[in-house]
């Protein structure tokens, strides 16, 4: 996608510097800058210089690029103004932003006194891949501005601060992990500290905070209390800080999800609507609120005046038209999510199904790309040294037939010796095509030491785990510790699968039966518990297997965790059958424990393993079913792969 927007901002800026004129500078510049910050943010530095020298009208922002292209020293604040140009944009990927400030940026030699700009710039960096869901990376990061920061005296105003701002990633991660508690208690020091040192900034980061523990508890009122607290706060400030838009949203979520204040709701979309950095992200939040809202409400003429449509079917087919070719694949999936639930509300069924089509089709998108990325690396550099060789022989056969033509034409004798020669490329060609036999041997060869590879590095995280629990004390770091090691497991079986057979098909009956000793084995102890396993012939593909496995591997696990409390008479049941005439399958696993909570959303559930499984079913465009009956009893239908290429 990268390259394509490279090359079409390439016409485009090329258009631009040879015909656009001087009083037209807006049409000219944007296009290019935007060219020209892509390149650096690729490490084409040449090209950026080019591009610069084509740009008429200079301004400062072009004078801090050709600074950046030309490698001289820049303040952080300037790095700054390139990154949050950057950063807004919807057509660029965060990491690649990230990746600029790990190769431009320096921490400060000086060691006496904190830099404020470099403190502010790594904690938005942090941010920012945290929203990104690089969350490892985010921790990295975070872990390098803690060393940075604990070099300085502890006591003095700016450290404490800017301490306290830096506690952010800490708070979230807790909320992560669900430890409300300890999060509350860090919100709590950081708004003491706000209101010792009167920083409005850090108070409104600490009640956004806040507001992510009201909305667990489900203190509604107090959720919108808080936020509406905050935007009173940054009515004080001269400019809004960053966190503005979020609350903002959040609190028309709020509002949506109380009911009323339609005046409220109103004008707190309009904030966001006429704000140009969050314009397009207030269609999804005015679509939301066209689903919440009933057909005559007067919000919802008023808002459809103000895009001049007439109906819901016409406002989505608008704001769809505006981002479709700007957002990235999260940013359109969530609008055509919203888009969806609003054409349903007022009756438009068949665009509404054809909206939830497209975001089925995207979420797998999203979710078998980092899958399949090595693997298909791998097969394109294949396929490259393939092509390459019938590129040299289409080369070689078309010098062959240049020549003999020329030779017939003027000596028939001449003819006879290219002739011979012909039939000798031949034999050359015969030797090469035998080579790219071998070649396509050797690729599936290669294929399979893949999987055994990869299920080598699975075994190896799974033993730096295990080493790592036995330091482990807390009982809830011992217990992500040992989940995480279980995933680690349930995937590695699936690749020590797939190497040991020849057809590329996972035995699941068998793979289930490995998958469950494994998990005793983890979870031992002196209670009986009998499985039933029924999975006869039933054999998937790594796109099918490596997602039902995961499935199967955290509901089981859960099981053995929280279903079994008598020392005997726990029995746990497992079958998958194939829907007669179709290419749909049936997952049941049963336990014969107390069962879930009745009150639990499985679409909304904090729980990372029930997350996980939730979004493992969307990705094999199944349905998620949960009863307790005798025990918790999950229902799952899923679609193998063959199945879900047709849908897409």
């Amino acid at each position: 996608m990268k390259k394509k927007v490279l090359l079409l901002y390439f016409f485009l800026s090329s258009a631009l510097a040879l015909y656009a004129q001087p009083h037209t500078e807006n049409k000219e510049t944007k296009p290019l800058i935007h060219a020209i910050e892509d390149f650096i943010l690729s490490k084409q530095l040449d090209s950026a210089a080019y591009y610069i020298d084509t740009v008429k009208n200079k301004t400062d922002y072009t004078s801090l690029l050709l600074a950046i292209v030309n490698g001289e020293k820049l303040s952080y604040r300037a790095h700054q103004t390139f990154i949050d140009n950057t950063s807004k944009r919807y057509d660029i990927d965060y990491i690649d932003v990230s990746d600029y400030i790990n190769t431009f940026i320096q921490t400060p030699e000086d060691v006496n006194q904190i830099n404020v700009d470099y403190a502010k710039l790594k904690i938005s960096q942090i941010n920012y891949l945290r929203e990104d869901e690089a969350l490892d990376k985010a921790s990295f990061i975070n872990s390098e501005l803690d060393s940075y920061l604990n070099q300085f005296d502890a006591t003095d105003k700016t450290v404490v601060i800017n301490k306290a701002h830096a506690s952010s990633h800490n708070i979230i991660m807790l909320f992560i992990q669900r430890d409300f508690e300890t999060a509350q208690v860090i919100i709590d020091k950081n708004l003491a500290i706000a209101e010792k040192y009167n920083d409005k900034y850090l108070a409104i980061v600490s009640l956004y905070h806040q507001s992510d523990i009201l909305v667990n508890q489900r203190k509604l009122q107090a959720f919108i209390d808080v936020l509406e607290e905050s935007l009173r706060i940054e009515s004080q400030l001269e400019q809004n800080s960053s966190y503005h838009s979020i609350i903002v949203q959040h609190l028309i979520d709020g509002y949506i999800y109380k009911g009323g204040h339609e005046k409220r709701v109103l004008s707190l979309l309009n904030d966001v609507y006429k704000n140009k950095d969050t314009k397009l992200d207030s269609y999804a939040l005015y679509a939301k609120y066209l689903a919440a809202l009933p057909s005559n409400s007067e919000a919802k003429k008023e808002m459809f005046k103000k895009f001049e449509v007439t109906n819901t079917l016409e406002f989505t087919q608008k704001i769809r038209s505006e981002t479709k070719a700007v957002f990235n694949i999260n940013d359109d999936i969530h609008i055509v999510t919203e888009s969806a639930n609003a054409l349903e509300r007022d009756g438009y069924i068949e665009e509404a199904l054809k909206y939830q089509r497209h975001v089925v089709n995207q979420t797998k998108n999203l979710y078998s790309q980092d899958l399949s990325k090595s693997l298909a690396s791998f097969q394109t550099e294949q396929a490259v040294k393939i092509k390459d060789i019938d590129i040299e022989n289409e080369k070689t056969r078309s010098k062959i037939y240049i020549g003999a033509g020329v030779v017939v034409a003027m000596f028939f004798l001449v003819a006879l010796f290219f002739l011979w020669k012909s039939q000798k490329q031949a034999t050359l060609l015969k030797d090469k095509n035998h080579i790219i036999d071998e070649a396509l041997k050797e690729k599936v060869l290669l294929v399979k030491e893949v999987h055994h590879r990869v299920k080598n590095n699975f075994q190896i995280v799974s033993s730096l785990l295990e080493l790592q629990t036995k330091g482990i004390e807390d009982e809830k770091a011992l217990s992500l510790a040992n989940d995480g090691k279980n995933r680690v497991k349930s995937m590695a079986l699936i690749h020590q699968k797939l190497y040991q057979n020849e057809n590329g098909l996972i035995d699941f009956e068998e793979y289930t039966q490995l998958l469950i000793k494994e998990i005793t084995a983890l979870y031992a102890s002196d209670k009986k518990i009998t499985t039933n396993v029924a999975l006869t012939d039933m054999y998937f593909d790594v796109d099918t297997a490596i997602p039902l496995g995961l499935i199967i591997n955290e509901i089981i696990t859960n099981a053995y965790k929280y279903a079994f409390d008598s020392a005997e008479n726990n029995v746990l049941n497992i079958s998958i059958n194939k829907l007669e005439k179709t290419d749909t399958y049936n997952l049941i696993i049963a336990d014969s424990g107390p069962g879930l909570d009745d009150t639990i959303n499985l679409k909304k559930v904090k729980s990372l393993g029930l997350r996980l499984v939730t979004r493992l079913v969307k990705q094999l465009q199944g349905t998620l079913v949960q009863f307790n009956k005798d025990g918790a009893n999950f229902e799952i239908t899923f679609k193998n792969t063959n199945a879900r290429k047709s849908v897409s």
